[in-house]
């Protein structure tokens, strides 16, 4: 079992105990990498994954010491023992994508621009668009950003429930690149499609930025060719060949050949993108498949200038 996951086990069984509460400083990473019998740079490292997960805020002490404290939150209370629960069941794949898509298109869905949490997502969008950006590096982002997604619905629950799929996510979504026909084509369509849910979100087009998440989320096993009904959770995942992917709703995977007018090569998300893109930028559009426009994407953060003038429209009422 990883460290942080121990730890978590740890902090679970103090927190059951009545050892500890809400609030509370921890020992050192000194004195923790003693009681749970590992190096003091293991420790180090899974303190700082915890921080990242929302568990613990970490403060320097005396002689170079860490000194970790419990954080505050309502929905902290719960997050150790979901994190350590989802990180040590076996829930089928299936069931882990549909919670993914379940939890971030409601959150998408209400979804404030002016959250705090855009903040968050325009950091993690231009540290995942680096070159020399490392394959892990950029699924721990990966998760990070779906994670700030969800917690731009302000609600500390879903957000803390999102937070608990982390591990599960990671790992997944690790596996599903050896499935990829080439990564470096997938890298570029995750980053667009980030960039346009992004977009989505800050123009207020909230319907459009949770059917974007969803294709989105949906799409990485089309393009894997992995069934979701059949694949496990981690590294074994079975490829299948072309599959049809969730079916209108999203909810139901079909395993068999795909429809004439559609290929597994084909983004549904990218569809959509071009076309509001295509739209709002003026360019006559025949297809939705004009994967052309996808490339006028903007390079920064910000969206184009015309897709936020009705911004104001749409959140009226």
């Amino acid at each position: 079992m990883a460290t942080h996951r121990r730890v978590l086990q740890w902090l679970e069984n103090e927190l059951f105990d009545g050892n500890l509460v809400l609030g509370q400083q921890l020992p050192t990473d000194k004195d923790l990498a003693s009681v749970l019998g590992v190096n003091r740079g293991t420790m180090r490292e899974a303190l700082k994954i915890l921080e990242a997960q929302g568990v613990l805020r970490l403060y320097e002490g005396s002689r170079k010491t860490i000194l970790p404290m419990l954080v505050r939150e309502p929905a902290a209370s719960a997050g150790p023992a979901l994190q350590l629960h989802m990180a040590t069941a076996d829930y089928p794949l299936r069931d882990i994508v549909q919670t993914r898509v379940l939890l971030e298109t409601w959150a998408l869905t209400n979804a404030d621009h002016r959250s705090p949490a855009m903040a968050e997502l325009r950091t993690l969008l231009r540290e995942m668009g680096r070159d020399d950006i490392s394959l892990k590096e950029f699924h721990h982002l990966y998760v990070s950003f779906h994670i700030a997604l969800v917690k731009s619905a302000d609600n500390t629950l879903v957000a803390a429930l999102m937070s608990a799929l982390r591990d599960s996510i990671y790992e997944y979504t690790m596996a599903l690149v050896g499935h990829v026909p080439l990564w470096s084509k997938t890298v570029d369509r995750i980053r667009a499609e980030h960039q346009a849910i992004f977009s989505a979100v800050l123009a207020g087009d909230n319907t459009l930025a949770a059917r974007l998440v969803e294709e989105h989320i949906e799409y990485q096993y089309v393009e894997a060719g992995v069934d979701p009904e059949r694949a496990p959770r981690t590294d074994g995942m079975e490829t299948v060949g072309p599959t049809t992917g969730p079916l209108a709703s999203g909810r139901v995977w079909s395993n068999g050949a795909q429809p004439a007018d559609s290929t597994a090569e084909q983004s549904p998300v990218k569809e959509a993108v071009a076309l509001q893109v295509a739209r709002n930028s003026g360019h006559d559009v025949d297809t939705p498949g004009d994967s052309e426009a996808v490339q006028s994407l903007p390079a920064d953060d910000d969206i184009p200038e015309d897709f936020a003038a009705g911004r104001d429209e749409r959140r009226t009422g």
